[in-house]
């Protein structure tokens, strides 16, 4: 039994069920925000292991079937409106230690990815780290709250870029997006910049961007040849002017995805490079929980087929 982890409408994981559906493999996809409406679960144990089950609608599934997790996009759990201030906190809290720790805990499961890895691997600071101890190109960067070094990096580069550290979303009364940047050094507001951290990058002049989708030791590597100044500035600003052309990947970068994976202990890696016009490949990110559904969209790679070759133990990833 697959146990897929997601969102409803993550046209990404319905991919990888669709495939896993068409191949007779039993599954289950659910949300922690459908607990405890639609999901409930009892385990006793612990001995070895919790014995028990999930119940989500009328399927019922034993903790020990299940074999793999595919964690995408859950939710956060969902109480009834009359669960208030501190009881609905409170709630959250033992749903979390209750049924999430339950769910981590399954001995000798596979997971793609393991949310603890996932949280490890999401720091940009960690990543390019890693990233420049694996042997790959990393642009030169500054992490800084004070505007004065900012300006001294800034003369050190051809052109500066900001970058956000963390998710670029922001959400209020309307969702905005944070996409790179170009900075003048001399419109820098030293007073918002001493509020928090921030990202400074030098520039990388490019051919093209990459998205690199590493699954397990297959790697599809899609070119994104960008039709706007927007999207050639950051790909995921102007999806609409994008091109998409699978490339290649050098075996220098092969190796070194694959040691930054066990690095990070990930099954998984959604990798952004930029391919400059002398062809060499720079690193910019890596989302251990990336999406890949458009690219296969647009490509027609099996990625979903990988995912689910992986779940099921098809290959590996050692």
């Amino acid at each position: 039994m697959i146990l897929i982890l997601t969102q409803a409408g993550d046209l990404t994981a319905e991919r990888v069920r669709a495939v896993l559906d068409e191949r007779g493999l039993p599954n289950l996809r659910c949300d922690f925000a459908d607990f405890p409406e639609r999901l409930s679960f009892a385990a006793t144990g612990p001995g070895t292991s919790w014995a028990g089950r999930l119940v989500y609608d009328d399927c019922e599934v034993s903790l020990a079937e299940v074999t793999a997790v595919y964690y995408r996009r859950p939710t956060g759990f969902r109480f009834p409106d009359h669960l208030t201030g501190e009881v609905r906190r409170f709630a959250a809290r033992e749903a979390r230690h209750g049924l999430g720790a339950l769910v981590l805990s399954l001995p000798g499961v596979l997971w793609v990815n393991h949310p603890s890895k996932v949280a490890d691997a999401e720091f940009k600071v960690t990543q390019l780290r890693i990233a420049a101890e694996v042997g790959m190109r990393v642009p030169r960067t500054l992490v800084t709250n004070r505007a004065t070094d900012v300006r001294a990096f800034a003369r050190t580069v051809s052109r500066l870029v900001y970058k956000p550290l963390s998710s670029p979303v922001i959400k209020g009364d309307t969702t905005r997006l944070i996409y790179a940047t170009v900075v003048d050094p001399a419109d820098l507001d030293d007073d918002a910049i001493a509020l928090t951290a921030h990202q400074f990058q030098e520039w990388v002049p490019k051919r093209y961007d990459v998205r690199l989708t590493a699954v397990g030791h297959r790697l599809f590597a899609v070119a994104i040849h960008a039709a706007s100044e927007a999207a050639y500035l950051d790909w995921r600003s102007d999806y609409d002017a994008h091109t998409y052309e699978p490339v290649d990947v050098p075996s220098h970068i092969a190796e070194a995805v694959a040691a930054y994976l066990r690095r990070f202990d990930l099954v998984f890696g959604a990798f952004d490079f930029v391919v400059t016009p002398e062809g060499e490949w720079w690193f910019l990110e890596c989302n251990p929980n990336g999406q890949w559904g458009w690219i296969a969209a647009h490509t027609g790679l099996p990625i979903a087929s990988a995912v689910a070759d992986v779940l099921t133990g098809r290959t590996t990833c050692d």
